[in-house]
């Protein structure tokens, strides 16, 4: 009896075990194969946009994994750090000649500069960790602001910038720090789209001072704030003033909340050096700015381990405690960035576990495919073949795609065609770099084989006599017919 309930009991376990193997296998092929297959792309039936909705979801862990987005933003919050002073100096020189009735007034409180102001809200929202609760004087209420120590540390900055006292070196090494972080945070952002190529120095100048700017954008819509209170507190004296206010206050956060969208929206669309949509740049801005009000929101679950931090190191805690939001606020962002490019690049991309330390043979097979491409484009007398069309058809990831080109344009096989658009400036055009009919199959094996330096090959093939065999009768394909087919001839 007991032999038969054991017996029983072993039989549904195996059975589980087996379930769970053949639910596993299922689960696997679906996410390998079924999802990314051609028939379900672009259709709007339920099973197709749950599909796409299983491709964005891989490609983002796929990305987060081989990018090492905690890595990368532990280098952006290293970096930020050390610019976060000559960043806030920069703003608070631009921005303040625009707001501030105080810039000349070196004497000034700090604190009431509108600049001053924008800024600690934003540090705030980037890092909550470093807000402290605060009665408001004159009524009963709550606010949160800045850390004194991090507040003192923003007002010295301000004060030095107002002063005059920085000078004409001061400045260019301020304008070159902020440079550097910012090159940085562009360097991150192209990692994550495949991009090996940042912007040249004139690009960068025109990018980033938009950006910069922001601070006098953000300083006039602070300005705007203060007029709507008054508009406020002025419409609650007429009639109706009391719900015409209430209606006006429910909108304010859904409006602030738009335009952190739009500008994070415009910051995921044009720091990296690639053409970037609006939609999924949107898409990819609101799941960031949701994300952050969660983590502002869940705060408190770890102001026990701030004030531990304060008290561990001392007067340089706050310090620590800003590092420690900026990394949590960069990982964020950078997985926005990430979601950005897997919805851009669902409908057009394999499973990127394909790609996983990808052979040679396989950059070699991508790279032929690219230059026939492109040489059938130019061969039919069509305009120069454009990254995104490449993509496209050849539903490659960007880092490998991006690779393969350059290794073309090294060789001479291909060259960058000179833009004539702001948009063709982010999603470059290509043509042949030299006649097709002089680039046989075997010339480029040969010649994408052989890129670089190869004066040890001819050292090794001197210890033996098989090696120099391989290289003469094998690698250089000397019985292989097929090997003189000319590329013109294959387009």
């Amino acid at each position: 009896m007991k032999n038969s309930e054991n017996n029983e009991a072993a039989g549904k376990i195996t059975l589980f075990i087996n379930k769970a193997k053949a639910y596993s296998q299922r689960t696997q092929g679906l996410l390998n194969r079924e999802i990314w297959e051609l028939e379900h792309l672009g259709r709007r039936t339920v099973r197709a946009r749950i599909y796409l909705l299983l491709r964005i979801l891989t490609l983002t862990f796929q990305g987060l994994r081989r990018n090492q987005l905690p890595m990368q933003s532990a280098a952006l919050t290293f970096y930020s750090s050390i610019g976060i002073g000559p960043l806030i100096a920069f703003s608070i020189m631009i921005s303040g000649f625009l707001l501030d009735k105080d810039i000349s007034d070196p004497n000034a409180n700090p604190q009431d500069s509108v600049v001053v102001q924008k800024i600690s809200e934003i540090i705030q929202f980037a890092a909550p960790q470093v807000a402290v609760t605060v009665n408001d004087e004159g009524s009963n209420t709550e606010k949160a602001e800045l850390a004194p120590e991090l507040l003192e540390l923003i007002n010295n900055f301000s004060s030095v910038a107002k002063s005059g006292t920085v000078g004409v070196v001061g400045i260019f090494v301020l304008l070159f720090i902020c440079l550097r972080v910012l090159t940085s945070i562009e360097t991150s952002f192209n990692t994550l789209w495949g991009v090996a190529k940042g912007r040249n120095f004139t690009e960068r100048i025109v990018t980033y001072w938009t950006f910069l700017s922001l601070g006098a954008v953000l300083g006039t819509a602070a300005l705007s704030l203060q007029v709507f209170n008054v508009f406020l507190n002025f419409a609650e004296s007429l009639p109706f003033g009391a719900e015409l206010r209430l209606v006006l206050s429910f909108f304010i956060p859904v409006i602030t909340f738009t335009i952190i969208v739009l500008l994070l929206a415009a910051f995921l669309r044009f720091i990296p050096n690639t053409q970037v949509e609006w939609k999924p740049a949107l898409v990819g801005a609101i799941l960031v700015v949701t994300l952050l009000q969660l983590y502002k929101m869940l705060s408190f679950l770890y102001v026990q381990q701030v004030v531990s931090n304060k008290s561990l190191y001392g007067s340089v805690g706050i310090i620590v405690v800003l590092m420690l939001g900026l990394y949590v606020f960069w990982l964020l962002i950078l997985l926005g960035g990430q979601v950005t490019y897997a919805m851009q690049n669902a409908d057009f991309l394999t499973n990127e576990s394909a790609w996983q330390k990808t052979s040679e043979r396989s950059r070699e097979t991508v790279s032929l495919a690219v230059l026939l491409m492109i040489a059938k484009r130019f061969q039919n007398g069509a305009p120069p073949t454009h990254v995104s069309e490449l993509h496209k058809n050849l539903r490659v990831p960007s880092h490998i795609l991006n690779t393969s080109i350059e290794r073309l344009c090294a060789i001479g096989y291909l060259y960058q065609v000179e833009t004539k658009t702001v948009d063709e400036e982010r999603d470059h055009a290509y043509q042949p770099g030299r006649p097709l009919e002089s680039i046989t199959l075997g010339k480029f094996k040969q010649d994408f084989e052989c890129y670089g330096n190869n004066d040890g090959v001819e050292l090794v093939a001197e210890s033996s006599p098989a090696i120099r065999t391989y290289l003469d009768e094998v690698a250089s394909l000397k019985n292989c017919a097929q090997a003189e087919l000319k590329i013109s001839d294959l387009v």
